[in-house]
């Protein structure tokens, strides 16, 4: 109410203004020789007739613009439906004004919307066009594995293998609700084949693994699932020293089916944990590791919250990490809003 009167103190200056003279008038005109009675029923009448008016005012317009501020909690895409009606030539402009920008705003997503078709096609179609010789490349390595040297041509190709697929998935993560099929698997069938993809590195440094609740059922996207595992692996077995083990547990809790990857490697520091899942962080371990993108955690920890998984890092440094998929109760999952 105090903001509508600061903003129509003119209509009350010329309220009080036009009285004023009024009354001033009524004394100087000798011609008038009005009692004292009648100029106070003069001054009231006009003066609650005012009164009256601005008040009605205030509710009309203040109605009005509460509906405009109630808009904001409503999606865009259905502003049309909710702008209030005009009641004043100003609201009419308003409403003009607010339906050009929602038109505008529709032709400026759906220009942003082709072009993002555009660019994740394009590096869609890049990425599978880069397998191709990669899996050539792959065929020819096969027959020399017990040699030293392939191996490590091995590892440098798992390497580039999985930042094309890093890649793709950065791609496709802004569109996931349209990518995700949630069904009932194993946690076996879910770990099983990023670890075999591992196989050459580890090979290679001597590093083992220990599983247990591999036969757990679980609902959720398969093809997501392995890749935010992929990511937890793959950080367990580039901070680990050579010739240990990683520990995969998966078990159930009073929360739910929990999926853990613990190694024994450097740690995260204490002030590095609270940002591992910012995009482009690599923390002080990652600076070590040139190989570090800070991209890994980040689209685990993205990919996650879309698939309403949890996702957590403890870590002791010097003694190892351990990451924690927490995934949700079968019959949750509730489909993400798409917006670009």
């Amino acid at each position: 109410m105090m903001g509508y009167i600061k903003e129509r103190r003119s209509w009350i200056a010329a309220f009080f203004v036009f009285m004023l003279l009024a009354n001033i008038l009524f004394w100087l005109d000798g011609g008038l020789t009005l009692a004292e009675e009648p100029v106070v029923y003069f001054n009231g009448l006009f003066t609650f007739l005012f009164f009256f008016f601005f008040i009605w005012r205030y509710k009309r317009e203040t109605v009005y613009l509460r509906e405009i501020q109630l808009m904001a909690e409503e999606p865009f895409t259905a502003w049309e439906e909710v702008l209030p009606e005009a009641h004043s030539p100003h609201q009419e402009i308003m409403n003009n004004t607010i339906l050009q920008a929602i038109d505008s705003s529709r032709e400026a997503a759906a220009d942003l919307q082709k072009r993002y078709v555009l660019k994740t096609s394009d590096i869609e179609s890049w990425v599978h066009e880069m397998k191709t010789p990669l899996t050539a490349m792959k065929l020819q390595l096969e027959p020399y594995t017990d040699d030293v040297r392939f191996q490590k041509l091995e590892r440098e190709w798992t390497r580039l293998y999985f930042l094309l697929e890093q890649q793709l998935y950065l791609s496709r993560l802004p569109s996931i609700e349209h990518d995700t099929v949630m069904e009932k698997t194993t946690i076996r069938n879910l770990i099983y084949p990023e670890i075999k993809s591992f196989l050459s590195i580890c090979r290679e440094r001597g590093i083992g693994f220990e599983i247990e609740g591999q036969d757990l059922e679980v609902t959720t996207d398969v093809k997501w699932g392995r890749f935010i595992f992929r990511q937890l692996l793959s950080n367990a077995i580039k901070y680990s020293p050579n010739d240990v083990e990683v520990y995969i547990k998966a078990g159930h809790d009073g929360q739910g089916l929990a999926l853990e990857v613990t190694d024994t490697g450097c740690g995260i520091d204490a002030h590095d944990l609270p940002r591992v899942f910012e995009k482009g962080y690599t923390g002080q371990a990652g600076r070590l590791q040139q190989a570090a993108t800070g991209l890994g955690l980040y689209l685990a920890k993205s990919a996650s919250e879309q698939l309403q998984i949890t996702l957590t890092l403890d870590s002791d440094p010097g003694s190892g990490t351990t990451a924690r998929i927490r995934f949700s109760q079968p019959g949750t999952y509730q489909a993400p809003l798409h917006s670009i």
